[in-house]
């Protein structure tokens, strides 16, 4: 499942490859399963060497092998399995709720969760499809082949043939020959899928100017845009430096080298350079964008020093490839930079009506009326077109009203249409008296010119140029046909030529290719007088500060913390109420789920008397529950959380809202939905099963005990749930939290109290992972709502481990309660006994799980869920994975 979603990110490449006739669908699948073979081989051999030796399996090289075998080729199948779901899957969160399934299924009908003679007969034919019953039935018949009670053993657990004869060691090799046809079925169906269904995204189409010859851009002359919504901004910079450590020893590694210029208001400036140059990297030291390295020199706001809340506040931030949150309109996701970032003092303000003025002002400027409320979207489910996306991430930005504007490419990716009106769009702002610094790359002569300002990069972060391009870029080519380069031919593109120039060999007396000291261009612009000019104007800027121009702001956000946390609040659920594929999922699983569970003992749910292999088959069941549920809530969380969380690092750079905003939202948004899901599998799976409603308890304590399981369950799905999001949140990428969830998982599942019981914990090391282990305290919790005072007959055969324990005089049972002469009552043969459900369960578990622990089981899943969330907000309040 780790690899499932990585599967929806590489169906894109292989079908531009397959459009291009590279190779056939089979020969990617089967290319992809090889390239996979190692590393699933190297997880075999380390789980599995540790696992066989340390138990003390079968000491047998040939049972050894077999069993290395079986576990190499199950591990291969599912990942087949998950490469046909993630070939028809339209999304990762479809892949990852459908891979739950796939699990729940193999484990509940492996034999183990459910013994294969409770198995009921409308529900057989999945015991004998499913993968992991022939691999477990091929191991268990590996094992225990071997010993003088093997054959016992496998009776016991209902391992017989549907003639109730044992099975043979000769079902070892059918295992082999169900599986490897199995694997091959899966890799021709995905190969089949992918050439067949093609999961790809419907994307808008571009309406730029449909009807016009030419692109223009309309800014409202309204009070929203006139001088006195901001203040205007001169932004210096002196010898500014960035440095980080190489990769490769403790030297560090300087990607800027003095760097000076000034963005003045009213003028938009292009940043050029070479790849490599550092233009990006420029703008992100100014912007503050950078999370590490060391920073040095001098950076001032109309003459006074940078501070970062003010800055934050005055400027705003156009990336390249920007986040915007796809279950939000284009109006809806405008509106709420607007009402984050707007000063208390801006015309907008004012009322709901100037402020939706502001917003479809905003719309208008970028012509993006008819897609106002259309939805964002996605690469996965389709949406926005790329320049649709790129006009609606600089009209959030302009939405704030900032005194500074950065754009890192806001043309690349764009037809000549779209970029003409993005720079339009620029033109008159920067008109307005803003300013306008943008990143540029390789632009056309038409855009070049509408710059006012250049400041252009060399390789190895040093200035080879700044200052006015002049008219038809005039002062740039002058200033480089002066230090002797090759002249501009008649109609070439300046921004072109001027690139191509840089890379020339000229001499230091002019002559190409001379014999002469080759020139820099970085020391030819420190010795020129264009240098010294800059120098003289940052001295000025200095000296003539006004200080009623300082840029100050008397709080750290524009709106107070409540508004902040309504905003966030309600525009999270929001995203969660349009996300089906999460939520809507989610839900319709649980009720499937549910059901299917439910099902397996719709034939025993009215009996009064158990067999120990029945009551022990509803145990597992009710493992099972909880553990698939919490499966489905981790994985499906971790896509939506991932989104969530890029775009709150996007809110928290602008200085937007903080993480107690994003903190207190995701819970909100979160716990209505776990409410729910849970409700829906509990109202299911309590019928049907025959939980909870013994008929000898009274109508009351039916409901109580049904109240009590929903609410373990509800702890169960929330704590799966809000680790999921505090995973995503710790480390970078999906694929390192989906290792981290099936750690957990595994960690979870083991030491819940039935794969391993408490009473073969307790007194050694591994009972401290059991007391920490919140599964332990939600499983107990399930079992004891279930089995509160159930009265009904168990009964125990003297094969049982539990028969000697049971009917021992003086057995203690619950509530301290003495029995004389054993709790289970011996029949005259002396073949079995009887005993009560409740006090059957009790034994099961060591003595260790009853009633009166519930109080103490509530307590420490909320402080669990408690702590969860704490770890959370200090997540994102001090780790940022932004690539900055």
């Amino acid at each position: 499942m780790t690899a499932a979603p990585e599967k929806v990110d590489a169906r894109a490449v292989f079908y531009k490859h397959a459009d291009s006739n590279f190779y056939s669908a089979l020969s990617y699948v089967i290319g992809e399963a090889l390239a996979a073979m190692p590393q699933m081989l190297i997880d075999v051999l380390l789980f599995g060497i540790f696992v066989y030796w340390m138990v003390g399996f079968v000491p047998s090289a040939a049972s050894f092998i077999i069993y290395l075998l079986l576990f190499f080729l199950f591990t291969f199948s599912m990942g087949q399995t998950m490469g046909l779901l993630a070939s028809v899957a339209p999304t990762k969160t479809v892949v990852q709720g459908g891979g739950a399934v796939v699990l729940l299924m193999n484990v509940l009908f492996s034999g183990y969760i459910v013994a294969p003679n409770v198995i009921p007969i409308y529900w057989n034919w999945i015991y004998w499809i499913t993968p992991l019953s022939w691999i477990y039935r091929s191991l268990l018949l590996n094992e225990f082949v071997h010993r003088s009670d093997g054959q016992q053993v496998m009776e016991s657990y209902g391992f017989l043939l549907p003639n109730d004869t044992p099975y043979g060691r000769e079902w070892i090799g059918y295992g082999f020959a169900y599986i490897i046809p199995y694997t091959i079925i899966c890799l021709v169906a995905s190969a089949y899928c992918l050439h067949r269904f093609r999961m790809e995204k419907q994307g808008g189409t571009s309406d730029i100017a449909e009807e016009k010859d030419e692109v223009e851009c309309e800014v409202s002359e309204s009070n929203t845009f006139n001088e006195e919504s901001f203040i205007p901004v001169d932004l210096s910079f002196n010898n500014l430096c960035y440095d980080v450590k190489a990769s490769k020893g403790s030297d560090k590694l300087r990607l800027l080298k003095n760097v000076s210029g000034v963005f003045s208001s009213g003028r938009l400036c292009a940043l050029m350079g070479e790849s490599g140059a550092g233009k990006t990297t420029l703008m992100d030291v100014i912007a503050l964008r950078k999370g590490g390295g060391e920073i040095s020199g001098e950076v001032l706001l109309n003459g006074f020093s940078q501070e970062k809340v003010s800055f934050r506040r005055c400027s705003g931030y156009v990336e390249q490839f920007d986040v915007q949150s796809a279950e939000l309109t284009i109006r809806e996701t405008i509106r709420f930079s607007a009402e984050l970032r707007l000063d208390k003092t801006h015309p907008a303000r004012t009322s709901p009506a100037e402020m939706d003025q502001h917003v479809n002002e905003m719309i208008a400027m970028f012509e993006l009326q008819k897609q106002a409320d259309v939805l964002v979207g996605n690469e996965e489910e389709g949406g926005l077109t790329f320049e649709q996306k790129k006009r609606l991430s600089i009209a959030v930005e302009l939405a704030a009203s900032p005194s500074v504007l950065f754009l890192d490419e806001p043309t690349s990716g764009l037809d000549s249409r779209a970029a003409l009106l993005v720079m339009n769009c620029l033109r008159k702002i920067t008109d307005t008296g803003r300013t306008i610094v943008a990143t540029i790359h390789q632009p056309s002569s038409q855009v070049f010119d509408m710059f006012d300002d250049l400041l252009l990069l060399k390789k190895g972060g040093e200035v080879v140029f700044y200052g006015e391009t002049g008219v038809c870029s005039s002062n740039l080519i002058s200033y480089f046909e002066g230090l002797g380069v090759t002249p501009m031919n008649t109609g070439e593109n300046p921004a072109t030529w001027m690139l191509n120039v840089l890379g020339e060999h000229i001499s230091a007396k002019g002559q190409s290719d001379g014999e002469d000291e080759v020139l820099s261009f970085a020391t030819a612009w420190n010795q020129s007088s264009n240098c010294a000019d800059l120098a003289n104007r940052f001295a000025e800027i200095n000296e003539t500060r006004d200080e009623e121009m300082e840029i100050k702001f008397d709080s750290t956000f524009p709106v107070g913390w409540f508004k902040r946390d309504n905003l966030m609040g309600n525009r999270l659920v929001k995203i969660y109420w349009r996300s089906p594929a999460y939520n809507l999922a989610r839900m319709a699983l649980s009720v499937l789920i549910a059901l299917l569970l439910g099902s397996m003992f719709i034939p025993i749910r009215n009996h009064l008397v158990f067999s120990e292999a029945e009551i022990t088959s509803v145990l597992a069941t009710i493992f099972i529950s909880f553990i698939i549920i919490g499966v489905l809530s981790i994985v499906s969380v971790l896509p939506v959380m991932l989104n969530v969380r890029d775009m709150f690092y996007r809110h928290k750079a602008a200085g937007m809202l903080n993480y107690w905003s994003l903190g207190r939202a995701l819970g909100t948004a979160e716990h209505r939905f776990i409410l729910i899901a849970s409700f829906l599998f509990c109202i299911m799976f309590l019928p049907v099963s025959g939980l909870a409603q013994n008929p000898d308890l009274s109508l009351k304590s039916r409901v109580i005990s049904a109240i009590s399981y929903w609410g373990f369950f509800t702890f169960n799905s929330a704590i799966y749930s809000y680790i999921g999001q505090l995973f995503m949140c710790l480390v970078r990428g999906q694929g390192t939290a989906m290792v981290l969830a099936s750690v957990f998982i595994g960690i979870n599942n083991f030491f819940s109290g039935f794969i391993v019981r408490p009473q073969q914990m307790i007194g050694n090391f591994w009972v401290i992972t059991y007391i920490i282990n919140p599964g332990h305290y939600v499983y107990e919790g399930l079992v004891t709502s279930a089995f509160w005072n159930d009265y009904r007959t168990v009964i125990v055969t003297n094969a049982s481990q539990y028969y000697v324990e049971l009917t021992s005089p003086g057995y203690v049972g619950q509530n301290n309660t003495l029995y004389e002469n054993g709790v289970c009552e011996v029949m005259d043969d002396g073949s079995y006994c009887e005993v009560t459900a409740n006090e059957f369960v009790y034994a099961f578990f060591g003595q260790q799980y009853g009633r009166r622990n519930i109080p103490r089981n509530v307590i420490v899943l909320a402080c669990i869920l408690v702590g969860v969330r704490i770890f959370t907000f200090l997540a994102l309040r001090n780790l940022t994975y932004s690539g900055k």
